[in-house]
């Protein structure tokens, strides 16, 4: 294949990658820009994955972008071909077609990849013969075992589903990945089985009370929860998915395994020392990595986190956007500040639906000048929980009822002090009118407005 040259290379296609290439255009007309994807879709929005699965909406309405949008900004798009290497001090990218590009600039947008954990692979019943390790090589050999990350996979974990006519789904990883896959998986009328690590579902992002609501509903339901376990062992009959065998020794019959149990940075491109890499590539305040010319946004970067100040990888989809944006902003001579980002998580289930933001599950070491607010009613599948250090909000948990949870992360994001209405902060009536004065009126209905 011929090699090519650009002047900004971009390495992923999705929020990150676009926002940059957008940023870039604004300041650059003229300059070359390429973007390069290992998908055969021009593009599409992640969260929607799963509403899609479901039949919330169309495979039309997955797309955030039009073609034209490509076209009309002069890119180069690259489907289907991904990123084997990276010579950073020649300033070339190994494709996998056989080519190169050289570049001028660079931006990693490289998302995530699924973590397969190393479960045993047992062909049949004989576990003396065919034995091997589930990896991410060969776990899409079995068929009945998905991931669900990508759009590929939602159509050929829908399409199994429809031709197998499956009447239920078993999920490894009480998550949000595995979360929302359960709420796929309910919508079309699928029983479900959920296995988790921890104590409880969710563990991440809720606390005890919030993960018992979901928990209590989903069994309601008929659904089942085996926390404090995994999947030690798949059986497959056939080169077909038949069973699970728990870590505990439980056997459960099956059909479709759909593994859930996180994310990781897509970074195996990356060999050398070049680039910094703890669980992620490491970004400065400008999310430019340890090499100048080359800058990292999105699911694959580890930056200063808003709330704690240590550096973290936020997986969530309006952070990807925004550091884009400011990443292609700098790439193209400006020099904008990344003010950070916080985590912000939701799903809804069975009809219940919860919001997670900023820092729910303090330990001891940050426990010093917190104050927690919290309603719960479990019949009435409610929960609010409000977390307060230093009289700010630095975390919030709804569930049920979550229009309010805008008004909270506006609190957070500006940092604004609570105390005055600290004691109000949970009720489930509050809202703009229990804000500070002065918050009230500057950042909720605008300057000049007496209210």
């Amino acid at each position: 294949m011929k090699d090519k040259t650009t002047d900004y290379l971009i390495i992923g296609n999705s929020a990150a990658g676009l926002s940059a290439a957008a940023s870039i255009r604004k300041n650059d007309k003229n300059g070359t820009i390429s973007i390069i994807s290992s998908e055969e879709y021009t593009n599409y929005s992640k969260p929607l994955i799963t509403y899609y699965l479901a039949g919330k909406v169309s495979l039309e309405k997955v797309y955030f972008k039009s073609a034209r949008f490509y076209k009309d900004n002069n890119f180069k798009l690259i489907l289907g071909s991904k990123v084997d290497f990276l010579d950073e001090r020649r300033m070339l990218a190994g494709i996998s077609d056989g080519s190169q590009i050289s570049y001028k600039k660079l931006l990693i947008s490289s998302g995530g990849k699924p973590i397969i954990p190393k479960i045993r692979v047992v062909e049949g019943q004989n576990k003396l013969v065919g034995q091997r390790l589930l990896t991410g090589e060969n776990y899409s050999d079995i068929k009945g075992v998905f991931t669900l990350t990508i759009l590929e996979d939602a159509i050929k974990l829908k399409n199994y589903i429809d031709e197998n006519n499956l009447k239920s789904a078993t999920i490894l990883g009480g998550g949000l990945i595995g979360l929302k896959t359960a709420e796929a998986m309910l919508e079309l009328g699928l029983q479900i089985t959920i296995i988790e690590l921890s104590d409880r579902i969710l563990a991440a992002s809720f606390d005890k009370d919030a993960s018992e609501i979901i928990e209590n509903k989903i069994e309601e339901n008929s659904g089942s929860i085996f926390t404090n376990n995994t999947v030690g062992e798949i059986i497959v009959t056939g080169g077909k998915l038949s069973s699970v065998v728990l870590r505990n020794g439980k056997k459960l019959d099956t059909n479709l395994l759909i593994i859930a149990v996180g994310v990781k940075p897509n970074v195996e491109f990356i060999q050398n020392q070049s680039i910094k890499l703890n669980n992620g590539i490491v970004v400065d305040d400008y999310l430019k990595t340890s090499m100048d010319n080359i800058y990292a946004a999105g699911d694959v970067a580890v930056s200063r986190g808003r709330l704690s100040n240590e550096q973290k990888n936020i997986a969530i989809w309006p952070l990807a956007i925004r550091q884009g944006g400011i990443a292609g902003m700098n790439m193209s001579g400006e020099k904008v500040k990344y003010q950070g980002g916080f985590f912000m998580n939701s799903v809804e289930i069975l009809g219940i639906p919860s919001i997670s933001i900023g820092l729910n599950n303090l330990d001891d070491k940050a426990s010093e000048g917190v104050k927690v607010f919290s309603q719960f009613n479990p019949e009435r599948y409610s929960y609010r929980k409000v977390t307060i250090k230093d009289d700010k909000v630095v975390g919030i948990i709804l569930v049920g009822s979550i229009e309010r949870a805008g008004i909270y992360c506006g609190l957070i994001s500006n940092e604004i002090d609570i105390s005055s209405v600290a004691v109000n902060i949970a009720r489930e009536d509050f809202g703009i009118i229990q804000l500070p004065a002065d918050y009230r009126k500057h950042l909720v209905v605008g300057e000049g407005i007496e209210v």
